[in-house]
């Protein structure tokens, strides 16, 4: 793999997860993406209750093939039992890069509960203008025994069928993280409040061709 990545795994039962820091120059490949003065709307494709979100377009390929790829190839390789992965038989040819947006969260937007297509999902955190402490210690939140606002959260079923959820509790140090995850895994985003500035983060899928 190139530019040096760093990732962790960790699972959910039975569901793995891959968190990975992106490297300085590949986050501002992507600011260039986000920055652009002509892309297009496409809110009404997408679940999230949010004012902003737009079709990125990946130039010469090279987020899929520099990060997305290797990432993907590892994934599907070391996760056979997920989506019925043949992972014998895939080779980089066999995977593309189909869906790929930015949104800007205001406070007090969110998205609800939904999945993706394709086979592999991720999100990455290019701005998170708050402190999930800081946000848990309001008082929407602070007598609650789930304090949630700001969370990404991951919802699945444990062995005996029961609803579990998985918090990930989002400040600042998570700017330029990506994560992994399977498409078909239910995942939502919970408002933030008090702030005014903007939550960037870019999403998108990996499919078979």
């Amino acid at each position: 793999m190139t530019n040096n990545i760093e990732w962790n795994s960790f699972s959910l039962p039975n569901i793995p997860l891959y968190d990975v820091k992106l490297p300085d120059n590949i986050v501002n490949r992507l600011w260039r993406y986000v920055d652009k003065s002509d892309l297009i709307r496409c809110n009404h494709n997408l679940a999230g209750n949010i004012a902003e979100s737009y079709d990125l377009v990946d130039e010469e390929d090279y987020f899929f093939n520099e990060v997305l790829k290797p990432v993907s190839l590892r994934y599907i390789s070391e996760n056979s039992h997920v989506n019925n992965f043949q992972s014998n038989h895939i080779s980089s040819e066999d995977i593309c890069l189909n869906k790929f947006w930015v949104n800007y969260q205001y406070k007090t937007e969110f998205n609800p509960m939904h999945i993706h297509t394709g086979i592999i999902s991720f999100v990455i955190w290019l701005k998170i203008p708050t402190e999930a402490e800081e946000q848990h210690n309001l008082p929407i939140a602070k007598n609650s025994n789930t304090p949630s606002a700001s969370d990404f959260s991951f919802a699945y079923t444990d062995i005996i069928g029961n609803i579990q959820s998985y918090q990930i509790q989002l400040s600042s140090k998570d700017n330029g993280l990506m994560m992994i995850f399977p498409a078909s895994l239910n995942h939502q985003v919970y408002p933030f409040y008090e702030c005014d500035k903007k939550r960037v983060s870019i999403s998108g899928n990996v499919c078979w061709r």
